[in-house]
């Protein structure tokens, strides 16, 4: 669990930095809108789903040890795809192996856990934020969406892609989902009071 706190708290710091950035941005979207009516606590909602998805993409899409079109091609060279799995389920016969072999509970916590708690956000904010997410079937096609640009934009650097992660982040998403669908039945205004008033 350690190795999950690990990369969230590796977010903080570039959330917090962000955090005047977003304010600015939407001060101005605001103002060439015409400053419309506001929900306090849509914006206050609305500002952490934003600095959240920057920490997320900076985790996950900000190269760490390299990015290169040559590296896009070595990838994909002699029918071989290095790096990439495109073996649907293959993270369980993974951590299965790695705590059955070699006594390593890190893929569990970080390939499995952490692929589904790093979406439960994404999954819990966007039905809370806007109406329209009170859809499943939105928040299904965004969480997904979000996961697979995530993964394409893994190609070209030193780190693996993976087609398990895209059903673990969908995953979260949907749990996240879940825990807002049960927070709005404990308490019927949490479903209103956070959205958009137009």
């Amino acid at each position: 669990m350690s190795d999950i706190l690990y990369y969230l708290l590796e977010m903080i710091p570039v959330m917090i930095v962000a955090i005047p950035f977003v304010v600015y941005l939407r001060f101005k979207s605001r103002k060439r809108k015409g400053n419309p009516p506001t929900n306090r606590w849509h914006e206050i909602g609305l500002l952490f789903f934003s600095v959240y998805v920057i920490g997320l993409f900076y985790e996950t899409i900000v190269p760490r040890n390299g990015m290169s079109l040559q590296h896009l091609q070595m990838r994909f060279q002699e029918d071989m795809i290095l790096g990439v799995n495109l073996k649907l389920f293959q993270v369980f016969t993974d951590v299965y192996n790695a705590i059955h072999y070699l006594d390593l509970w890190q893929p569990f916590f970080i390939n499995f856990l952490g692929n589904i708690a790093i979406f439960m956000p994404i999954g819990f904010l966007l039905p809370l934020l806007w109406r329209k997410m009170e859809m499943f079937p939105y928040v299904f096609i965004t969480a997904l969406s979000l996961s697979f640009f995530i993964e394409t934009m893994q190609l070209p650097q030193m780190r693996s892609t993976d087609v398990d992660d895209l059903w673990l982040n969908t995953l979260g998403a949907i749990l996240g989902y879940l825990v807002y669908k049960g927070m709005k039945k404990g308490l019927p205004s949490i479903g209103s009071k956070c959205k958009q008033i137009v």
